[in-house]
């Protein structure tokens, strides 16, 4: 391990980058659910108005129970939740039981029928805005003090202070119970857990101490109990998604255990907890497809240091096995060494795996990342497994080139080394035609068969990356990788013959030094370059081209950065209602606002010829303005879309149509005739027929019958605001802005607040657009894919000085015998250079070409993530330049990095007394 352990360091950080890897799964797994629960919760609160967390048990109390018999019921039923909740294991916020006399009515004051409640832990939860807190028991003059709040006061018709008589709807003869109003309170906090319900279940409530209730009150004898209820607030917030399946189990167990004891129970949070299995196993499955890559190369980078550190001690194993080792012995010294590895990476992978995390939880995007709260990610068992698992896996690949090494005596590697090797097994047995063929015929099939699934647009997605994808666009590449370090020597050698007479000594000795090179480390480390670059650039587009999928989706949707629906004041003239038009200036002079145009959307009516339309999507533009702040992709049209704007501002009564009017038989030049609302139809010309137009979606689906039932696209027209302004009345507009560089939200709707602008509703691009990212599936894809490419290049990075510092070291004879030779220093370097370019670049721009073609392929056939209605726009893969300029800089560090060791090596080794 000494003599090599520079060599032993690469491969332990092989080690440490495959099993830390391994460790993300489970600890992204627990801590994103974890998000997307929390996540759920909240939205599940907000659109219901009650608490996730939210545990209760009600028991209907009969009126023919006895008093005993009722303190009884209340009692049994705590009993049995206090057991029943213990075992769920999750942090209990707040609890409370509730007691319900529901019988009684006031008979003094305004008559109306009120809820005597006892609440446990009231005094600690409410804040009294009025009077006092209630006493305990019956006062001596034989009232009962309550309290209430602020709207029971005016449900009731009572005031703080004043005595009031109670009936109970069963003993209508008997006395009333007097009560005593001492005090108006408010809930203590609008976030606490313990009033989940909100005050609305409490607006004929008057509130009496709870012992008294099930005490004094009780002992009158003129009183009943309706229900009980116990009600448990549960800290979702910190619950352990390890315990998901027995808090699951757990709740539902109670489900069927209160059924039977006649009480009715019910928690919020159990049908979201239902729904995590899947998603879970949904998330788990993503973060594993898109390892595969990174994995396949881990192990190929693993194999390739195993077997170059093999390669550097074959003379020691020779040496052994000469002087009796065994094959066993030799090969349990390695196994050793891998173990000693082994343990130093079971101990610290699961840590890195936590780092990791921690990088995953702040992308935003491809090679993006944002300085954001990350995940609260915490090391598990499961981590450790992982771990365990990526270290006996990669265990085994470091241990294969050992096998074949540990049978070498000191002859038969003497004779190895003299032996020339024609052609490799994998060259044998055309595993690089095998894997390319695979691919291909896999490849054609699938891309026929998502054609026919999207033929007639009703593909219907589950939201799942097919893994498949990856297995085989990884098949490709590789065989390509294979297949270019095949074909590469003989097309050295044709450039040899071709330029023969013109080549330099540097640039003769470095062709026919690498085209040589037939089993040699220049072509494992060509096949190394190519394929990280190749999958580098893959991944590249792959998350470029789904996160560019969503946020197209969110933009052309919207139509613009901002799009504002304002409030519209009606004003009557002599029995004739109008609204009055907005100021756009306004809306202009917001903070942040570069351009604002007047953009009208409604239904409409049109007709053309024998061609009837009912239910047409109509919009009004401003031609110029909206050019410049609309947002729309380049590609969707055949001419540039400002074209189209162009022809409105140049022909006013123009109008842009839907292509389903052209299938309808609608020509160029032909006039569809537009009602809206109560107006005469206006007749506009065909200018043009488009697919696409910002903010129209082209699938959108309508009801073309209703009697049959039959659907069909939405036609849409496209016209110029101002014509249309001119011969119909004034109808409501929206406003899209185009926000500077720059410009936040925040400042835009603190400008609005300000200026008292009136709104409807605000759909906010960038906004959509953070929450789209937020998402913990797209989050985990874009963390994966950047983790799998940084770790790629590492490798790549590594892998490559390797090879140099091997080369240079096992050369120095060689450019020792040229020296005396009468070659020159300076010819020496040139000829390293020269095998740079030949080795290095050329391997590298064709990882490019791989990579692209690659994409090209594959790339496309994530649109099957989407529902076929949803992609609108249509899927596209589009490199970015910036993921680029970020692979030129990595390979010009690795370079430069290369030179820069080589250069040490070099200064170091007397080449001239080699």
């Amino acid at each position: 391990m000494r003599s090599t352990r520079w060599m032993v360091l690469c491969l332990f950080i092989g080690f440490l980058l495959a099993a830390g890897m391994m460790s993300t799964v489970p600890i992204y797994m627990d801590s994103s659910l974890q998000r997307i629960l929390i996540k759920d919760m909240q939205a599940y609160q907000n659109e219901t108005g009650l608490y996730p967390g939210e545990y209760i048990v009600t028991s209907s109390i009969s009126v023919k129970d006895s008093n005993e018999q009722r303190r009884s019921t209340v009692q049994a039923m705590n009993d049995l939740v206090n057991d029943r909740t213990s075992r769920i294991n999750i942090p209990q916020a707040n609890s409370k039981t509730i007691v319900i006399d529901g019988f009684m009515y006031l008979i003094t004051g305004k008559t109306a029928r009120v809820k005597v409640t006892g609440m446990t832990g009231l005094a600690d939860h409410a804040e009294l805005i009025q009077g006092r807190m209630y006493e305990p028991g019956q006062q001596p003059d034989g009232s009962f003090e309550i309290v209430c709040n602020e709207e029971c006061l005016k449900t009731l018709g009572v005031s703080c202070g004043g005595t009031y008589q109670l009936q109970n709807s069963f003993f209508n003869a008997a006395e009333p119970i007097t009560v005593t109003v001492v005090g108006v309170f408010q809930q203590s906090s609008e976030t606490d857990s313990y009033w989940s319900e909100t005050m609305e279940n409490y607006l004929n409530a008057l509130f009496m101490d709870y012992d008294t209730l099930l005490g004094d009150y009780l002992s009158t004898g003129l009183t009943t109990l309706s229900s009980a209820e116990c009600r448990y607030s549960f800290d979702y917030q910190k619950m352990d998604l390890n315990d998901l399946s027995s808090i699951t189990r757990a709740i539902e167990a109670d489900r069927q255990v209160y059924s039977d004891a006649g009480m009715s129970f019910s928690m919020g949070i159990s049908d979201i907890l239902s729904e995590y299995a899947v998603r879970a196993a949904n998330l788990k499955s993503m973060l594993w497809i898109l390892q595969i890559p990174t994995i396949v190369m881990l192990a190929f980078y693993l194999f390739m240091v195993s077997q170059l550190n093999v390669e550097q001690e074959k003379n020691e194993i020779a040496v052994f096995k000469s002087r009796g080792a065994s094959s066993k012995q030799i090969f349990a010294i390695y196994a050793m060494e891998a173990g000693v590895l082994g343990l130093a990476t079971f101990i610290i992978a699961p840590f890195i795996g936590l780092l990791l995390c921690n990088f995953l939880g702040v992308s935003n995007g491809f090679l993006e990342f944002v300085n954001r709260t990350g995940l609260s990610a915490k090391l598990t068992l499961d981590a450790f497994i992982y771990a365990l698992i990526a270290i006996v896996i990669f265990f085994v690949t470091t241990m294969l080139p050992i096998i074949p090494a540990s049978k070498l005596s000191i002859v038969k590697y003497k004779q190895s080394k003299a032996k020339v090797v024609k052609m490799a097994l994998w060259e044998k047995l055309c595993i690089d035609i095998l894997l390319i063929a695979g691919s291909l015929v896999w490849y054609f099939l699938t891309a026929r068969s998502i054609k026919r699934l999207f033929a007639d647009g009703t593909y219907v997605s589950d939201g799942t990356i097919n893994p498949l994808y990856f297995v085989f666009s990884t098949m490709f590449i590789m065989g390509a990788g294979l297949l270019f370090i095949r074909i590469y020597p003989y097309l050295l050698r044709l450039i040899y013959y071709i330029g023969k007479r013109f080549w330099s000594v540097p640039q003769y000795i470095a062709i026919t030094s690498v085209a040589r090179s037939q089993g040699g480390r220049e072509r494992f480390l060509m096949l190394f370059l190519s394929v990280t670059f190749a999958l580098g650039i893959f991944s590249a587009n792959t998350a470029r081209a789904i996160n560019n999928s969503r946020s197209d989706r969110i933009y052309y949707n919207t139509g613009a950065d901002v799009v504002i629906d304002a409030y519209w004041r009606l004003e009557s003239v002599e029995d004739d209602t109008s609204y009055v038009e907005i100021d756009m200036d306004d809306y202009e002079n917001l903070a942040g606002v570069e351009t604002a145009t007047r953009v009208l959307r409604t239904d409409a009516k049109a007709t053309s010829g024998a061609v009837q339309s009912d239910n047409v999507d109509l919009m009004a533009i401003e031609p110029g303005k909206f050019s410049q702040v609309a947002w729309f992709r380049n590609d969707l049209l055949p001419v540039h879309w400002w074209n189209y704007c162009s022809a409105l501002v140049n022909f006013k009564p123009g109008v842009l149509a839907s292509s389903s009017w052209e299938q309808k038989g609608v020509q160029l030049g032909d006039v569809i005739s537009v009602k809206i609302g109560g107006n005469d139809y206006v007749d506009l010309t065909v200018l043009a027929f488009v697919d696409y137009w910002p903010g129209i979606n082209p699938s959108e689906a309508v009801v073309l019958d209703d009697r049959t039932g039959e659907t069909g696209v939405r036609d849409f027209l496209v016209c110029n605001y101002n014509y249309l302004r001119r011969v119909t009345e004034l109808q409501p507009y929206q406003i899209w802005l185009k926000m500077q560089d720059g410009a936040t939200s925040e400042a835009l709707y603190a400008d609005i607040e300000a200026k008292h602008l009136k709104l409807q509703r605000v759909i906010d691009s960038s906004q959509l657009l953070i929450e789209e990212k937020t998402d913990p599936e797209l989050q985990g894809m874009n963390g994966a894919l950047t983790l799998g490419f940084v770790v790629i290049m590492l490798m790549t990075v590594i892998g490559f000085l390797i090879y140099w510092i091997i080369s240079i070291r096992s050369r120095t004879l060689q450019f020792g015998v040229l020296r005396a030779m009468g070659v020159t220093f300076r010819e020496v370097i040139a000829t390293l250079g020269w095998e740079q370019l030949l080795v290095s670049l050329v391997s590298i721009a064709m990882g490019f070409v791989i990579g692209g073609i690659a994409s090209d392929m594959f790339v496309p056939m994530f649109r099957t993530m989407y529902d076929a209605a949803d992609q609108v726009p249509p899927f596209r893969v589009h490199g970015d330049a910036g993921d680029y300029i970020k692979m030129y800089v990595i390979i010009a560090v690795m370079l430069i990095g290369g030179f820069l060791v080589l250069g040490s090596i070099i200064r170091k080794i007397n080449i001239n007394k080699a």
